[in-house]
């Protein structure tokens, strides 16, 4: 052999052991991906949508959160994740998931915000669920409304979501 082709030989073997070593060409699916959606009312929940974002202080407003929380592996059974959906400048009046367990809310008086935590169960299959949170804006301003998953779940698919709360006509 001359030492031209060793040479060759030794540095493609070094090429593919640090490709090896780093992972690189091989990339692992994110274990759980996540969706969620946010659909509003200010009719007592009979009609609900995504387009207004502004809503009178002093006044009901539900809020309908549709989230899924999806695992690549099939061989897995559903895996609880724990969701939380912190919201600013309101009063909590009501939370339910869809089967009308209760959802429990907890306010911060210091930051004038209430935070609630749920579980979503991660599936190969998993379908969409939804939670009807009731609240009453108690201070003008924009808010925005925050969804996070746990460690399980890439930040990435947390979510950001803005209402702008503003004074009565009374």
């Amino acid at each position: 052999m001359s030492k031209g082709y060793k040479k060759i030989v030794l540095a493609l073997t070094l090429v593919l052991v640090l490709l090896t070593m780093t992972g690189c060409g091989s990339k692992e699916p994110d274990p759980f991906t996540a969706t969620t959606s946010f659909y509003y009312s200010s009719d007592g929940g009979r009609n609900y949508g995504n387009g207004a974002k502004e809503y009178e202080v002093g006044k009901n407003v539900y809020l309908k959160l549709q989230y899924k929380v999806t695992s690549g592996d099939s061989e897995k059974k559903p895996t609880p994740v724990k969701v939380t959906l912190t919201i600013p400048k309101v009063e909590f009046v009501d939370a339910n998931y869809m089967d009308g367990q209760k959802i429990t809310g907890r306010y911060d008086q210091v930051k004038n915000q209430t935070t609630f935590v749920f579980t979503a169960y991660a599936s190969k299959n998993a379908s969409t669920s939804e939670a009807v949170f009731q609240f009453i804006p108690n201070g003008e301003g924009q808010v925005k409304l925050t969804v996070d998953y746990d460690d399980n779940v890439a930040s990435t698919y947390d979510r950001v979501n803005t209402l702008t709360f503003v004074k009565g006509n009374d």
